[in-house]
């Protein structure tokens, strides 16, 4: 049997096809720019995927490592690469952007990437560092928690403020002593025609005989040699204090750092600050709870302090908290009408050699001062030992007594401890609570980069290396599959382009 075509069948038929076959490259096309957008999704993904293990596990910041060329810039060429590697092994394609026989008629090529915009960790201030804590944190700590936690220690600032401690009294106190004996030796050497001085004056200033004939000890002399030896003594045994230190010139408070190309705004308020403060309190270590894998193992000292050593960091962190305690108790002593009266009777006792009503008055002022400071020196060690201490004492909480007070500085005595009262741990918080959000991420990153680089691996980690979010502009290529059918675009170009962005980011809201 045989058959025939007109030639109107003829035309007919390829223009039917040729529609049939450009409804399927429609399709195709439709599919591939999903296609291409999932891919530039996985794609970005695969690379913050490798996240700085170390990190994470120490300190729970996420940050991608991209390292560094020849320049010491951030290597974003290697990412790149890594990119399209990954993107030619999900199409199953060459180097050259062959098709392997076989593949899904849903492939594409990855052509270009550019351009990249990506926001290190260091970036805009600290900034982005901040902004990541704080989304962490908002998934473990509440608002709510938050609010107390901001009104705590804003009433613990208020307290401070309001509290008013003169360290000059004491010295002021003994200068105004020393002055009066000086002066009333000069008016009695004239009469001294034995030869000797008198010695009745000799240490007046460290001791007076009270009308029973005992001798009363001056507690302003034995503050006034505890000064000198230095509060860290007085508190801890030294002996047992980190050795640990770090070198700032090479920090990234200290060096100058790479610059991200991105554009990620930050908002900061009293939020954030609690959420950045509550972090360090939570993941960094600090004298009452030390990390020993830690580069340092008093982390929150070092972001008050600043200084290169766990020693000298704790002595700052030891001198301001000491004189927060000194304020407060000096406020209650002001308070206390007995403690006023026994000050008042001692300065009388050891000022009696000169009965000068204004010298007289200068060593109360300067009693109350050093029984404010042996009181404290004994607080701060409740505080190191994980004792709890109450912000405003009362007199079932003070623990010193004024005659033979200064003894107990000598030993191993420290203040009452009340389950009511605020710990180390929460002073470090009030400390915190007075720093700018820079400088406390950068000093954060002083010691979590240090820490990092102790892991072997990660000897050259840099914070300014890690990136936290990166958007990049993706261009793939096609060869048309169905088009090629058609003999009306034979000759034609057959190579299309999709563009599209790759965005992660780790600090997700």
């Amino acid at each position: 049997m045989k058959g025939s075509i007109t030639v109107f069948a003829t035309m007919l038929l390829m223009l039917v096809s040729q529609f049939l076959f450009t409804v399927l490259e429609a399709g195709r096309n439709l599919e591939l720019k999903n296609v291409a957008k999932m891919n530039s999704e996985a794609v970005a993904e695969s690379v913050f995927a490798q996240y700085c293990r170390p990190l994470w596990d120490e300190y729970r910041i996420l940050t991608y490592d991209a390292g560094s060329d020849s320049a010491g810039n951030v290597d974003i060429q290697n990412i790149k690469a890594y990119m399209k590697n990954v993107s030619a092994d999900n199409f199953k394609t060459g180097t050259d952007g062959s098709i392997s026989a076989g593949t899904s008629v849903l492939r594409l090529s990855m052509d270009e990437l550019d351009p990249v915009k990506y926001a290190l960790i260091t970036d805009d201030n600290g900034d982005v560092y901040t902004r990541q804590v704080v989304s962490y944190m908002k998934n473990n700590l509440s608002y709510e928690t938050a609010r107390k936690l901001y009104s705590k220690y804003s009433s613990m600032k208020d307290t401070v403020d309001n509290s008013k401690y003169d360290d000059s009294s004491v010295d002021n106190a003994m200068d105004a002593l020393n002055a009066q004996e000086k002066g009333d030796n000069n008016t009695a050497r004239p009469s001294a025609a034995r030869g000797t001085p008198d010695s009745s004056a000799k240490n007046k200033s460290s001791s007076q005989n009270n009308s029973k004939g005992t001798e009363t000890e001056n507690p302003l002399v034995k503050v006034q040699q505890v000064r000198k030896t230095g509060i860290l003594s007085q508190v801890v045994n030294e002996a047992n204090v980190s050795g640990n230190s770090i070198d700032t010139n090479e920090c990234v408070s200290h060096r100058k750092l790479n610059q991200g190309t991105g554009d990620f705004s930050y908002d900061e308020d009293w939020y954030s600050k609690i959420l950045l403060q509550q972090y360090f309190l939570t993941y960094l270590s600090n004298y009452t709870d030390s990390g020993s894998s830690h580069a340092m193992n008093y982390e929150v000292e070092y972001i008050i302090g600043g200084k290169s050593n766990d020693k000298d960091n704790l002595k700052k962190v030891v001198t301001e908290i000491l004189m927060i305690r000194a304020a407060c108790n000096a406020a209650y002593l002001a308070t206390d009408q007995s403690k006023q009266a026994e000050a008042a009777a001692l300065a009388t006792v050891i000022g009696a050699i000169t009965l000068n009503p204004e010298v007289i008055k200068a060593l109360k002022m300067g009693i109350l001062a050093a029984w404010a400071y042996c009181e404290s020196v004994l607080d701060v060690r409740a505080l190191l030992a994980g004792d709890k201490v109450v912000m405003m004492k009362s007199d079932s909480t003070w623990t010193t007594k004024l005659l033979g007070m200064t003894t107990m500085l000598t030993g191993k005595a420290k203040a009452k401890s009340c389950s009511t009262g605020v710990s180390y741990k929460t002073y470090l918080g009030m400390l915190l609570f007075f720093k700018s959000e820079k400088a406390m991420a950068y000093r954060a990153m002083d010691v979590q980069e240090a820490t990092v680089r102790q892991t072997q691996g990660y000897e050259s980690f840099r914070m300014d290396n890690s990136i936290c979010e990166m958007s990049i502009d993706v261009t793939y290529k096609y060869h048309g599959l169905f088009l090629c059918f058609v003999n009306l675009l034979e000759g034609a170009d057959n190579e299309f382009s999709i563009k599209n962005k790759a965005r992660y980011s780790y600090c997700s809201e």
